[in-house]
C-alpha cells in the first residue's frame, strides 16, 4: 500500500511554531486528521515537526566551487591547527572566539577536570570493559552518572548564583563586597533552612579540593575573577562563620561553576565543562582494563547483606 503524501495548507506561521503537517490516513476514506495538540491554559501548544530546522551553529557547504563547514561564521578549514580545543569549545558554546587570558583559564579548567581516580565514572567505565562492551558504551555509561549528588553539583550552585545575581547585571558591573557577602549569607541561610549543604563545596575524598586553587589562581593572573569568583569566596566565608570558623572549601564543581560564569557562559553548560574532559579519563580507564584483562567485574556475594 502506497501512503499518501504529506498535505495541508494552514497559514504560515513563524518557523519556530509551525505546526505538522495533516497527514491523510489510509482506509479512512481519504479523511485528513489534524495533528493532537496539547493546551495549556486554553491556548494550542505549537509543535515542531522534524522538516524544519535552524541553527547558528554551523552550515555544511558543498558546491561547484566550494567544499567547507562554517562554525559560528569560520570556516573550519582555517580554525585547524590555528586554534586550540578550549578555543573551539568556547566559539561553539559563546559563538565568537576568546581572549587568549579567556582561552588560558578555560583551558586550566579543562586539565583540572580530566581526572580524579577510581569514582563512580571511570569506575563504570572499567566494569564495562570487563563486560566486553565498546568505549563509546563505556564511556557512555560513565557520562550518565553525572547527576544532583555525584558531578553536577556547580550546575545547582550557577543555577543559585544566577538567580540571586540576575538584579545586579553581573556581566557587566562589578558587584560590591557588601552586596556579595549579604547574598553569601542569603544562599547560606537557605540551604540551612533546608537541611541540606551548599551545593559545590567540600568533597569526600579530600579535606580540601587539590584542584580548586590552581583555577582560582589562573583565573586571578588572567583578569577573568569576576563576581561569580567572589561571590564563591563570600560564600566559603558565610560557611566558615556558620560553622564557627571551620572552612568548607570550594570543591571543583564549584569552581567550575563560578570560573564558567564568569567567562560568561550559562549556568546550564556547567556540566559540559567537567564531562568532556573526563570523557577522556574514562576512555583511559576502559582502556586500562582491557589491557590488564580482567572480566566481569562484580560484587563478591559475601560482601552483599541479605535483608
Amino acid at each position: 500500500m502506497m501512503v499518501p503524501p504529506l498535505c495541508g495548507h494552514a497559514p504560515k506561521l513563524p518557523e519556530r511554531t509551525q505546526p505538522c503537517s495533516r497527514l491523510v490516513l489510509p482506509g479512512k476514506s481519504g479523511s485528513l486528521a489534524a495533528p493532537r495538540e496539547k493546551h495549556a491554559g486554553g491556548y494550542p501548544v505549537p509543535t515542531q515537526d522534524m522538516s524544519s530546522w535552524r541553527t547558528s551553529i554551523s552550515q555544511v557547504i558543498s558546491t561547484e566551487d566550494e567544499e567547507e563547514i562554517m562554525v559560528r561564521g569560520h570556516p573550519l578549514s582555517q580554525l585547524i591547527g590555528k586554534i586550540s580545543f578550549a578555543e573551539m569549545m568556547f566559539l561553539m558554546l559563546r559563538g565568537s572566539l576568546p581572549t587568549p587570558e579567556q582561552a588560558h583559564v578555560l583551558d586550566a579548567l579543562l586539565v583540572a577536570s580530566v581526572e580524579h581516580g577510581i569514582t563512580p565514572p571511570s569506575m563504570i567505565s572499567r566494569c564495562f570493559a570487563s563486560y566486553g562492551t565498546t568505549i563509546q558504551a563505556a564511556v557512555g555509561g560513565g557520562v550518565l552518572a553525572f547527576g544532583d549528588r555525584m558531578g553536577g553539583l556547580g550546575e545547582q550552585l550557577g543555577q543559585t548564583m544566577a538567580a540571586h545575581l540576575a538584579e545586579h547585571d553581573p556581566a557587566n558591573q562589578t558587584i560590591a563586597d557588601e552586596v556579595l557577602g549579604e547574598v553569601a549569607a542569603q544562599i547560606v541561610e537557605a540551604a540551612g533552612r533546608r537541611g541540606q549543604r551548599v551545593p559545590g563545596y567540600g568533597i569526600p575524598l579530600h579535606g580540601a579540593d587539590p584542584r580548586a586553587p590552581g583555577v582560582l589562581a589562573v583565573a586571578r593572573e588572567k583578569g577573568t575573577f569576576g563576581n561569580y569568583c567572589r561571590l564563591g569566596m563570600a560564600i566559603e566565608a558565610a560557611l566558615a562563620a556558620q560553622r564557627s570558623g571551620k572552612t568548607v572549601p570550594m570543591n571543583l564543581d564549584g569552581v567550575g561553576a563560578v570560573v564558567i560564569l564568569d567567562l560568561g557562559f550559562s549556568w546550564q553548560s556547567t556540566r559540559l565543562f567537567l564531562l568532556t574532559p573526563r570523557s577522556v579519563s574514562m576512555g583511559a580507564h576502559y582502556l586500562e582494563e582491557q589491557e590488564q584483562d580482567s572480566t566481569w567485574r562484580h560484587i563478591p556475594a559475601n560482601q552483599i547483606s541479605y535483608d
